[in-house]
């Protein structure tokens, strides 16, 4: 701060004039000039050394900071102005750094760590195979026990003789449809329909009334019913044919059985839940129906057949318009008990049998996964296993 001392120099012309011995007055006049702030020249700071600061500039610098702070990749750059850390070109050299370092490969694993994990997959390989000795000596024969008593239970369902059943049951229907268009009176023994009284009007003459019937000499026989019987009898004769003490060494082997008794079991359900059904022609020239008593019209035909759980009986009526032939029909249906039951104790087979294959494919996946370093081959006794793995 400069300071000038003197006369009153800045007073008005008039004001200075000579005093009578008398000592002028001193007037003190003082300039300050503003405070603001000095920064110092950009020096380059080396590392671990702090920019020296002349006394000058300490004392000139500013009671105030100013911060400026913003985010980088990695972290926040601060700089004061006006104080000895000063704003560089550090700050966008140590972004390009943090940056480049975030893009780094991740470094490698240290040999203590390798081997930790190389141990932990031994461990992990030794206990599976353990779990699949047990599945494939012991589960494989419980699951084949479980399997044999749900499939003769269904055997017994049937009503044809099958692996004991006495067979031969007898069960009466009736089937209608609304109103009065169709009325059938069946009786079902085992896969055939020994008697059946049918009723139904045609579609081009609504007054009149065709009339049939099946007698026990000529009956009309369910075809599908006979197919899922011959299915599971294979089923249950794939597990006869393995051995109760038989020892399991491979998972091909139990996948084999597996799949045959799958097979079975899906073609058994699947004639009874998807029905073949014929065309016209062929229907009209197969032997039911030429089994009649009375015989119907040419143009006239009839069907029964299981669907799930329903027998369904169908007539068919054929008509030639502009040559082209045409059939218009009408059906009936009614559930049968044994059916439901013997459904459902197919689904159920298939279900317990395709959860046991599901374990075995689910171990031959792992296994081929497995490093060549730890590979468990089956045929090796286990003991073995354990020993070159300890």
């Amino acid at each position: 701060m400069l300071k000038f001392s003197g006369s009153n120099w800045f007073a008005k012309p008039h004001s200075r004039k000579k005093t009578n011995g008398t000592k002028p007055q001193q007037a003190s006049v003082s300039f300050a000039d503003p405070e603001v702030p000095e920064v110092p020249p950009r020096t380059h700071r080396r590392k671990g050394r702090s920019a020296a600061t002349s006394p000058l500039q300490q004392r000139h610098q500013p009671q105030f900071q100013q911060q400026v702070s913003w985010a980088s990749d990695t972290s926040t750059v601060t700089e004061s102005l006006g104080g000895d850390s000063l704003f560089s070109r550090q700050s966008s050299f140590r972004q390009s750094v943090a940056s480049s370092a975030s893009r780094r490969p991740p470094q490698p694993l240290s040999r203590r760590a390798r081997k930790i994990m190389a141990d932990t997959e031994k461990e992990e390989a030794v206990n599976l195979q353990v779990e699949f000795e047990w599945v494939l000596h012991e589960e494989v024969h419980s699951v084949l026990k479980q399997l044999h008593a749900i499939l003769v239970e269904c055997a017994h369902r049937f009503p044809v003789p099958l692996y004991g059943n006495e067979g031969k049951k007898q069960d009466k229907f009736i089937l209608t449809a609304a109103p009065e268009q169709l009325k059938c009176v069946v009786t079902l023994t085992g896969d055939s329909i020994t008697h059946a009284d049918i009723n139904f009007k045609v579609q081009r003459q609504q007054q009149q009334t065709q009339r049939t019937t099946i007698t026990q000499d000529y009956p009309w026989k369910i075809q599908q019913v006979q197919d899922a019987a011959n299915h599971l009898q294979q089923a249950i004769n794939h597990i006869d044919n393995v051995d109760g003490s038989y020892h399991f060494k491979t998972s091909d082997e139990v996948l084999h059985i597996l799949g045959n008794i799958l097979g079975a079991l899906q073609r058994g359900r699947t004639s009874l839940v998807v029905p073949r059904k014929k065309p016209i022609d062929e229907l009209m020239k197969s032997r039911n129906m030429k089994a009649l008593s009375p015989n119907l019209p040419e143009d006239l035909a009839i069907s029964f057949y299981i669907q799930s759980h329903k027998l369904i009986f169908v007539a068919y009526q054929l008509t030639n318009f502009q040559g082209t032939m045409k059939f218009d029909s009408c059906q009936a249906e009614c559930s049968v008990p044994w059916l439901n039951e013997v459904l459902v104790l197919f689904t159920v087979a298939l279900q317990l049998c395709q959860q046991l294959k599901d374990k075995f494919k689910a171990s031959e996946l792992f296994q081929e996964n497995l490093p060549r370093s730890i590979k468990i081959s089956i045929t090796i006794p286990l003991w073995i296993r354990v020993v070159e793995h300890c």
